[in-house]
C-alpha cells in the first residue's frame, strides 16, 4: 500500500483500524481463552448450518454461561465467530483457519508461550540493546539459544513447531537445487552452522547419504546427539560444539567442508556479528565450497499476511532471543556477504514457505 492510498483511507476506517489495534490484545486473549476452555473446538465440531446457543455451549462445557457470554460476544465484533442470541453461533472462516489451519496454529501458539510476556519489555530491550524480556523465563542467560533445552515443556514445544513449520518445508527441495549445481562427487562434507537438532542433516543423509557436520552450541549439539543416538544417522551425523562467536573460532571450524549450510541462522544475529560469522566461513571454506544460506525476508513477500508475520515475528528475536537482530530484508543480507568475499551463484524464493535461498560460492 503506497503513502497515496494511505492518505486516501477514510477516516472511519483509519479509526476502526486504529482502535483494534488498541484492544487486541483483549481479542487474542479472548481466543486463547476460547482455545482453553474448548469453546472453539466445540463449535468446530458442528456440521452444515448447525449452531449452539450460549446456554447449550456452556452446558456442553460445564462452564458459567457468562464466561461463554463475553467471550462469543468479543468474538462475534472481531469476526472470529458468527451468529446471534437467538439464532445460535458457529465458526467463521477466521475462526476455522484459528482452529485447523497448520501455520495459523505455529504462529498463534508461538506468540502465546514463547513470546507474548517477554514482548511487555520491548521498549526495554530496544533501549537498552538486550532481550530484556527472555527473563520471564531465566534471569541466567543473555540469548534464548542455550537454554532452549531448559526451557518450560510447553514453550519449548511451541518453539521448536515454529521453527520447524517454516524450515522443515525447505529442505528436500533446497538438497536437491544443491546437487544440481554442484555435483555429488565433489562433496565428502556438509556443514550445518546452526543445525539445532538436526532435521536438515538427517534430510540431507536421507536424500545423498553424504556426511553431516552439526556446529551448533553444546546445548544443541547435545539434542541433536540425543536425536541421532542408536538411529540409522549414528555415524553419518557428527556434531561439533562450537561457539560461532568465540574469538578463536577459526581453529575449531571444519577445514574440509564442502557445502555450508545456515537455515534460519543469521537472523539470530547482529551485522556485525553475520560479519564476524561469514569472515571466519569464508576462511576456513576450501575453494570452490558452497555455502547455502535459508531466510525468510520481509521485502521477499508477494504476500501481506507473510510480510506482517516475518516483521512482527521480528520483535521475537528483540524481546526474547538477544535483543540485537531481526529478520533481515534481502539487499541488507547480501551487501553482507558481498563484503565477506562471497560470490552469489543464484537466489530461489520459491523452495519454501516464504523462504529465499542463496547459493554463493567461494572463489
Amino acid at each position: 500500500m503506497s503513502i497515496n492510498d494511505y492518505s486516501e483511507m477514510k477516516a472511519l476506517d483509519a479509526l476502526e483500524w486504529a482502535n483494534f489495534i488498541a484492544v487486541a490484545p483483549f481479542v487474542f486473549q479472548a481466543v486463547k481463552s476460547m482455545q482453553d476452555l474448548g469453546i472453539l473446538q466445540e463449535l468446530g465440531k458442528l456440521k452444515g448450518d448447525k449452531r449452539l446457543t450460549k446456554a447449550e455451549l456452556a452446558h456442553s462445557l460445564n462452564l458459567k454461561e457468562y464466561a461463554v457470554s463475553i467471550l462469543l460476544d468479543l468474538a462475534v465484533v472481531s469476526r472470529v465467530v458468527i451468529g446471534n442470541d437467538k439464532d445460535g453461533y458457529r465458526l467463521s472462516k477466521v475462526g476455522v483457519f484459528l482452529l485447523e489451519d497448520p501455520m495459523t496454529k505455529v504462529n498463534f501458539n508461538f506468540t502465546s508461550d514463547v513470546c507474548y510476556e517477554g514482548l511487555k519489555e520491548l521498549t526495554t530491550s530496544l533501549k537498552e540493546g538486550r532481550a530484556a524480556g527472555l527473563e520471564v523465563f531465566t534471569k541466567d542467560y543473555k540469548t534464548i539459544y542455550p537454554f532452549l533445552s531448559s526451557l518450560p515443556k510447553k514453550v519449548q514445544e511451541s518453539w521448536f513447531a515454529f521453527d520447524h513449520f517454516y524450515s522443515d518445508h525447505a529442505f528436500d527441495k533446497v538438497i536437491a537445487k544443491i546437487f544440481t549445481l554442484k555435483p555429488k562427487s565433489s562433496v565428502k562434507l556438509v556443514c550445518d552452522v546452526g543445525g539445532n537438532t538436526g532435521r536438515f542433516a538427517k534430510s540431507m543423509v536421507n536424500a545423498q547419504g553424504v556426511d553431516v557436520c552439526i556446529i551448533d552450541l553444546k546445548e544443541q549439539c547435545a539434542l541433536a546427539n540425543e536425536a541421532i543416538k542408536g538411529t540409522k544417522y549414528e555415524g553419518k551425523i557428527t556434531t561439533k560444539a562450537v561457539n560461532i562467536l568465540a574469538q578463536d573460532v577459526q581453529d575449531y571450524l571444519p577445514k574440509e567442508g564442502d557445502i555450508w549450510f545456515m537455515s534460519q541462522f543469521l537472523d539470530c544475529f547482529a551485522k556485525e556479528q553475520i560479519s564476524y560469522i561469514l569472515d571466519n566461513v569464508y576462511r576456513v571454506m576450501p575453494k570452490g565450497a558452497m555455502l547455502v544460506i535459508n531466510e525468510v525476508f520481509g521485502d521477499r513477500q508477494e504476500n501481506k499476511v507473510a510480510k506482517l508475520v516475518i516483521e512482527a515475528n521480528s520483535l521475537y528475536f528483540t524481546a526474547l532471543a538477544n535483543g540485537v537482530s531481526r529478520f533481515y530484508h534481502a539487499d541488507e543480507l547480501l551487501a553482507l556477504l558481498a563484503k565477506a568475499g562471497f560470490k552469489l551463484l543464484c537466489s530461489d524464493d520459491t523452495l519454501g514457505m516464504g523462504h529465499t535461498v542463496l547459493f554463493l560460492s567461494k572463489e
